[in-house]
């Protein structure tokens, strides 16, 4: 394959459907993307073919547009082959001006690459890569199923790096397409099932909620703010994920699965509601069954996943319902401020990733990641890590004081900052030159 001396990556763009969706969280509201793509266009490297640009994940918001498409309910997994084409349909339809800059963009000699993340894996369908390319040219690039991709001889590393995270990583990523009861359809990663069924209804209520990234953040700040089982989704998400890696660890996160056992052992109506909901599992249980088979938090936590998948969200939410809280955040907890500051996945997660991809890979130079939506640039001794954040709007919570959950109900009071990463190669030096660079910001 021959390179492209000017490489622009951008990362975690999550196009939905545009002005018919209200809960796409790309900015696109000045036609931003579209913009960008013409002005790299226009410039010398553009107008001579030179340039590569590399959607590196989250490019396609599969996992929200259009939730009535999906129509599996179960744990483990997510879209059909025509489920996600009509996804992407609303999505092509929303963002028609965006993807006709890009085929510009493409027919002058430049190359787009796609790159698949957690929020489109959906790009691994044939039938999906078929008609992005009808509609961006047929040029048009995919890279699915790999954990990096190189450029410039090896000295450029692209990953997502959704595969460090529990909440988002796939057990089949080289091939996610399984076989399901129904059918042929793709692996559903924890952190999509939470997206799905409680997410997606909460943004309905909280539109900027589903804006705080990686989901497991999310489910860190529900975690103290149990208003109708906001809790209890945490607490079930990252017990998951505790299994994996050191994430839970305070008190305050145990409490949660000590406090619905107990709740279990003495109450009886309790214990008969989740009785009966089992039955939604084809199990035909008794409250003695369910006390005698949930006996820890690990089975507790394992049935709550299953119910997640097959009950309505809202009979979810009050079963497992514990107590009102009406501030995110209060009595000077630190939990929301966790999620910029990325004490659980972040910032210092791929950078140690970025690390230990220099050490295995000498000839590396540069290695550029997404998924947090945290810009980054950190300089290491063997190379340089850059990560250019997202094209959605974010919160820098170290910079907020204690939230009110009715202060995410307005998208628009929150900041974004469009960014994107440059690598170049020259013809007389054999390093590359990396720089992310802002294409707008909110004033």
């Amino acid at each position: 394959m021959s390179e492209r001396r000017q490489t622009l990556i951008v990362s975690d763009l999550h196009l939905g459907g545009g002005a018919a969706d209200p809960g796409d969280d790309h900015v696109y509201q000045n036609r931003q993307l579209e913009r960008f793509v013409r002005q790299r266009l226009a410039s010398p490297a553009g107008q001579a073919g030179g340039i590569e640009l590399f959607f590196n994940g989250d490019f396609l918001e599969f996992a929200q547009v259009r939730p009535q498409a999906y129509r599996s309910p179960s744990a483990d997994y997510w879209c059909s082959e025509p489920e996600s084409l009509e996804k992407l349909e609303a999505i092509l339809a929303g963002h028609d001006h965006s993807f006709a800059a890009l085929n510009d963009f493409q027919a002058a000699g430049n190359r787009v690459t796609l790159a698949a993340g957690n929020h489109d894996v959906d790009l691994c369908w044939p039938a999906v890569r078929k008609r992005l390319r009808a509609r961006i040219g047929p040029g048009l690039r995919f890279e699915t199923g790999v954990d990096w991709v190189e450029r410039h001889d090896g000295r450029l590393h692209i990953g997502h790096g959704h595969l460090e995270d529990p909440a988002n990583r796939f057990k089949h990523w080289s091939a996610p397409i399984l076989q399901a009861p129904d059918g042929a359809r793709l692996e559903m990663c924890p952190g999509t099932l939470f997206m799905v069924r409680f997410v997606n209804g909460l943004e309905a209520r909280y539109p900027f909620a589903d804006n705080l990234h990686p989901v497991q953040n999310l489910a860190t700040v529900l975690l103290r703010e149990d208003t109708g089982g906001f809790a209890s989704a945490g607490w079930m998400l990252l017990k998951f994920i505790a299994r994996h890696a050191k994430t839970l660890g305070a008190s305050e996160a145990s409490d949660v699965g000590r406090r619905l056992l107990a709740r279990l052992r003495e109450d009886d109506d309790f214990a008969q509601r989740l009785a009966a909901a089992c039955r939604l599992l084809g199990a035909e249980r008794s409250p003695e069954s369910v006390r005698r088979d949930v006996s820890d938090e690990d089975s507790l936590a394992e049935l709550m996943r299953q119910l997640f998948a097959v009950v309505p969200p809202d009979d979810w939410q009050a079963l497992f319902a514990r107590r009102p809280a009406a501030v995110l955040g209060a009595a000077g907890s630190k939990t929301l401020g966790t999620i910029v500051g990325a004490r659980h996945f972040g910032r210092k997660t791929l950078r140690d990733l970025a690390q230990r991809r220099f050490d295995a890979c000498p000839a590396a130079q540069v290695v550029v990641m997404g998924h947090t939506h945290l810009p980054d640039d950190q300089p290491f001794d063997n190379g340089r890590y850059l990560n250019p954040g997202s094209w959605t709007r974010y919160l820098d919570l170290e910079k907020h004081p204690p939230l009110r959950l009715d202060d995410l109900r307005d998208e628009s009071r929150f900041p974004y900052e469009l960014n994107y990463v440059v690598v170049e190669a020259t013809e007389t030096d054999s390093r590359l030159v990396a720089r992310r660079e802002c294409f707008e910001k909110s004033g």
